[in-house]
């Protein structure tokens, strides 16, 4: 008796997968159903045997017209172009069939003289001539998310927004060291958007400010450093550098009427004292590893003038009173303080240093757990003390003088003057 043989038809695994009927739970209708179909050689041999087996037809192949010339390769720009266009084309289509674009709604700018008892509950637009500015900045992460469903950034003016920017008014002829706060909070209350508002009053102000919105991005190991032995810290050319460069951005127009008081020596820079205060940026910005000292000369300086009040604004600030990510040569994890950029402005929060006329603003931020700091918390008195968990010495010097700025909630006025916003900009139905 001749045993039958058959032949699994190719490719045919990439299509229906195997299955061990032994081992599976599936029954026997279900396997035949989803077993590869088998072809019994015999049948083929006699199919070709008596001329019934259909032949392979070979397609023809299809003639290529003569080049006129050499055929000539496309650069990696013709290409990178090409690809940039096709992108930006489909990205277009795609945004044109999912998303609508957001209707526009006429609100009035928000500018200083809003922020009054009578305009809570009512939302205003960041004026058109200071977008740019924040461009340069940047808004906080959960800001701009929200920021990209308007037609323009918008928030609304809040009880605290009045006293806040009541707080402004009186450091514009105060020393910075009288006015040292920090917003403080439940989850989702509002710091990061009243922050902002603060920034936007003395940006419509002629003040200079420096504003970090991501300030963990100075503790969590993102940029490189230096060890300077001199000092037994660690410097970030690149971040100093790039901040430098947003503070010249956003403030060229009075730094270039901020004349130095006296000459500079910034290792192999020497810079004279009729320089402006733009012109000590450039050299750091042009020289990222003087970048750290160029930033400190320049506190300095714009903080001894009397003509501009200084705001220097810090979202998530509890970042630089936490242990940071970056480690020692030993592999130990260094207190934010052995970071010099991150300690130069908390000299300014802890009262070291100050500014003529002006204030410092933080924010706290409950986002990022490993950030949040107890020593802080303990300093504002949002936490207690426990002799289980002694504090940072070297973190509780830059608490000393904060003042706590409590952030309420939302009143129903404020949170139906959103609401309504919302409904308006079609987000919400």
């Amino acid at each position: 008796m001749s045993s039958l043989y058959t032949k699994i038809i190719p490719n045919i695994n990439s299509i229906i997968p195997r299955v061990n009927a032994r081992r599976s739970f599936l029954i026997p209708p279900i396997l035949s159903a989803i077993r590869p179909p088998l072809i019994s050689s015999s049948l083929i041999i006699q199919q070709k045997r008596t001329g019934t087996a259909r032949p392979k037809l070979k397609k023809p192949k299809e003639k290529q017209g003569k080049s006129l010339g050499f055929k000539r390769k496309k650069t990696k720009k013709e290409s990178s172009e090409e690809g940039e266009i096709k992108s930006a084309s489909s990205s277009e289509q795609g945004s044109e069939e999912f998303y609508k674009a957001a209707p526009v709604i006429i609100l009035n700018d928000m500018l200083p003289d809003v922020f009054t008892h009578e305009n809570v509950g009512k939302v205003y637009q960041i004026p058109e001539e200071v977008i740019p500015k924040f461009n340069v900045f940047k808004f906080p992460t959960s800001l701009s998310k929200e920021f990209a469903l308007f037609h323009r950034p918008s928030l609304v003016v809040r009880q605290s927004s009045v006293e806040l920017i009541s707080l402004l008014k009186d450091a514009s002829t105060s020393p910075s060291t009288n006015n040292r706060f920090i917003l403080s909070g439940s989850l989702g209350v509002g710091k990061s958007a009243l922050l902002v508002q603060a920034v936007n009053y003395a940006m419509c102000q002629p003040w200079i400010v420096i504003y970090i919105p991501h300030a963990i991005q100075f503790v969590n190991s993102t940029f490189p450093y230096i060890k300077v032995e001199s000092t037994n810290e660690f410097v970030q050319p690149t971040l100093a550098a790039s901040i430098l460069q947003q503070i010249k951005r956003v403030n060229e127009r009075y730094l270039r009427n901020i004349k130095l008081r006296r000459s500079h020596q910034i290792h192999r820079h020497a810079i004279e004292g009729d320089k402006t205060a733009s012109q000590l940026l450039d050299v750091g910005i042009n020289d990222p590893h003087s970048a750290q000292d160029v930033f400190e000369i320049f506190l300095e300086e714009i903080g001894n003038n009397s003509e501009y009040p200084v705001l220097l604004a810090v979202d998530e600030v509890n970042a630089f009173y936490a242990n940071s990510e970056y480690r020692d040569v030993d592999d130990s994890l260094l207190e934010v303080n052995r970071l010099s950029l991150p300690r130069t402005i908390l000299e300014y929060f802890s009262g070291k240093k100050d500014f003529t006329y002006g204030a410092a603003i933080g924010a706290l931020s409950h986002n990022f757990k490993p950030f949040i700091s107890k020593t802080l918390e303990i300093a504002l008195g949002l936490s207690e003390a426990s002799s289980w968990k002694p504090v940072s010495d070297t973190i509780w010097q830059y608490t000393t003088g904060l003042q706590r700025f409590d952030v309420k909630e939302y009143t129903k006025d404020e949170a139906k003057a959103m609401m309504d916003y919302y409904y308006d900009t079609a987000i919400m139905q």
